[in-house]
């Protein structure tokens, strides 16, 4: 019979190293950042950062906590949450650590305390494994975020540190935005059959102007390079339309022209001619980007006034009735997503040993046992149901 000395676990120690509600005080913030965000208020990623790398410092020491003791036959101790209730026993200590000791438990050297190896502690250790995976690989791409949206015509390169682009820039502490590199649009490739959303050729170039790569993009088809991910999300135009009556001007405006989901003959992009400087005026319009041909029917007052097709090469001035309809340019723009990619492998890897660790602390539960000589008893305690065959049939609460 294999003895082994007991562990033992101080008040801080045991919080710290073992009390699974410890670990529930690292779900505060994150529930105040989500009850915040449902608020509309702002949340401050720093904080969330902070509460993330200390629940990983604690998730590493109880991970090696947990490895230490793996290859112990005494991984529990005996002050592990001891059970409450008692069974009485009607045969002595000894021969019931025999009888447990032949089936697999190893006790502590008092011989008061034993336990049987369980996947289920391998299975926690998994879990924390997977923790760990999740905590530093996420935290560490938090830290690198770089996230930023342009809309650019062919023409001069820009800088991707967000100056001069359009929505939402995002860049963590270690993003490095200043060392990125110049993305220049070189070609607009319009929808075809190798292309049929569209594609935009671009360069990456050094500060002094040295082309670095060059790529195609579409949707669904990103450039990867020094690990950032180019996405080309869709073609975007901007066409200045001019209505005027007379002398005086009705309308103008640049008119921004989405992709229509479904094409209406030969017009596949659509815009609104509703603007807040010139609330009198309605209307919609369509855009052919091969012809450069666009299809306006304009209302003032509700009262149809325009209703034509104008071309930027051709006829881009139309008179109806009083008013004379303009197309005075067309631009178009490659809406361009330039994100770091995530370590994705490693995020799946530890999501995947979190729930196979759970799922093994789940199904193999702990087998422990606590045993106490009486007057002509034993007095035993029990986790676990593979000791209970083992403890005889003239049991006694």
């Amino acid at each position: 019979m294999r003895m082994n000395k007991n562990t033992k676990f101080s008040g801080p120690s045991k919080l710290f190293f073992v009390s699974p509600y410890f670990l529930l005080v690292f779900l505060v913030i994150p529930a105040y950042s989500v009850l915040r965000i449902k608020l509309r208020l702002p949340v401050s990623g720093d904080l969330l950062l902070v509460n993330n790398v200390t629940f990983c410092v604690c998730i590493a020491l109880r991970l090696v906590w947990r490895m230490l003791r793996m290859r112990g036959d005494i991984r529990y101790g005996a002050d592990y949450h001891p059970p409450k209730s008692v069974i009485e026993i009607d045969r002595p200590v000894a021969q019931l650590q025999t009888a447990l000791a032949g089936a697999g438990f190893h006790f502590t050297v008092a011989g008061n305390y034993g336990e049987k190896r369980d996947l289920g502690y391998l299975g926690t250790t998994l879990l924390f494994v997977g923790l760990l995976l999740l905590l530093i690989f996420g935290s560490y791409d938090y830290m690198r975020e770089y996230s930023v949206m342009g809309r650019l015509g062919v023409g001069e390169p820009i800088s991707l540190d967000g100056k001069g682009l359009i929505g939402e820039f995002e860049a963590g502490s270690l993003a490095g935005a200043s060392r990125l590199p110049m993305l220049q649009v070189k070609k607009q490739i319009l929808p075809n059959s190798q292309w049929p959303k569209g594609a935009t050729e671009i360069a990456l170039l050094s500060p002094d102007r040295k082309e670095l790569a060059t790529g195609t993009i579409a949707p669904g088809k990103p450039f990867r390079y020094g690990g950032l991910d180019y996405h080309m999300t869709r073609f975007i135009f901007d066409a200045l339309i001019m209505i005027r009556k007379d002398k005086s001007i009705v309308y103008e405006n640049f008119v921004k022209f989405l992709p229509l989901p479904q094409k209406k003959g030969v017009y596949s992009y659509y815009g609104s001619l509703k603007n807040a400087q010139s609330e009198n005026v309605g209307g919609e319009a369509w855009l052919n980007p091969e012809d450069k041909a666009i299809q306006i029917k304009a209302t003032l007052d509700k009262k149809n006034i325009v209703d034509t097709e104008l071309q930027l090469w051709g006829k881009n001035k139309i008179a109806q009735g009083a008013y004379l309809a303009s197309l005075e340019g067309l631009a178009q723009w490659s809406e361009i997503r330039v994100a770091r990619g995530r370590h994705k492998v490693m995020l799946m890897m530890g999501a995947a040993l979190a729930v196979l660790g759970g799922f093994l602390r789940i199904v193999f539960r702990p087998q422990r046992i606590w045993l106490d000589e009486a007057e002509e008893t034993s007095r035993v305690r029990v986790i676990g149901g593979k000791a209970l065959p083992l403890l005889g049939a003239s049991d006694k609460k």
